[in-house]
């Protein structure tokens, strides 16, 4: 990536450190010739210099980024909008369109992207795919930043909740239960359940109640309070 050290700093403004940063990816719907938008939250990995999504087949943005080459990580710590972008699909009324110039290689040639975001996010930055390493399940997607967007200026940085993270880690736990069926997951969100009760904001609370609303169509909501 060009001008890495530079990136990494400016990335940690819009939520992305090194290591694993849990982002709400937003995609054109490849599939539709209407070019609706998706959102679901990823991972974006920031390691060794090199950052890079690993997605699995069967999901929508491995369908879309198969397909297109741009897409935005939004930042935001609205409970509510992650827990929803999990399990369903958002409205079309979520969405905005971004554009930006993107310089080509040769340095003499410019293009204009338009990717989907999130009304309601605080800041995203667009990406662009500049390599993809598939395997029989997945694909390894290498990525590059395009640009940079704030939408709420009056946060200047992602203060820490422990409600707040606790559905994000309620989110994964229950997605990874409906992969393995493994009832060690609803234990770990019973715990998480227990950190949102006590430390949540409203938002956080109302933002598990989805997650409650995914257990109850997985006829497993019995398990909680």
């Amino acid at each position: 990536m060009k001008e890495t050290a530079k990136n990494l700093n400016r990335m940690a403004k819009f939520g992305i450190s090194e290591g694993i940063s849990e982002m709400i990816l937003t995609t054109k719907n490849a599939s539709d010739s209407n070019k609706t938008a998706n959102a679901a939250p990823f991972g974006i990995t920031w390691k060794n210099n090199r950052m890079f999504l690993h997605l699995f087949k069967g999901s929508t943005t491995y369908e879309n980024l198969m397909r297109e080459d741009y897409f935005a990580a939004n930042m935001t710590d609205d409970a509510v909008l992650y827990a929803k972008s999990t399990f369903y699909d958002l409205e079309e009324e979520a969405f905005d369109i971004a554009a930006a110039i993107e310089d080509e290689e040769n340095g003499e040639e410019q293009k204009t992207i338009s990717v989907p975001v999130l009304k309601n996010a605080d800041r995203f930055v667009l990406f662009k795919c500049v390599s993809r390493l598939e395997a029989a399940d997945s694909v390894v997607i290498d990525i590059e930043p395009v640009d940079f967007f704030i939408f709420n200026s009056e946060k200047e940085g992602f203060i820490f909740n422990r409600g707040f993270h606790s559905v994000v880690e309620a989110c994964i736990h229950l997605t990874r239960y409906e992969l393995t069926k493994d009832p060690i997951y609803i234990d770990y969100i019973r715990h998480h359940q227990r950190i949102i009760q006590k430390c949540g904001r409203k938002r956080d609370k109302e933002g598990f109640l989805i997650v409650k609303k995914k257990l109850m169509e997985l006829e497993i909501a019995d398990h909680f309070e």
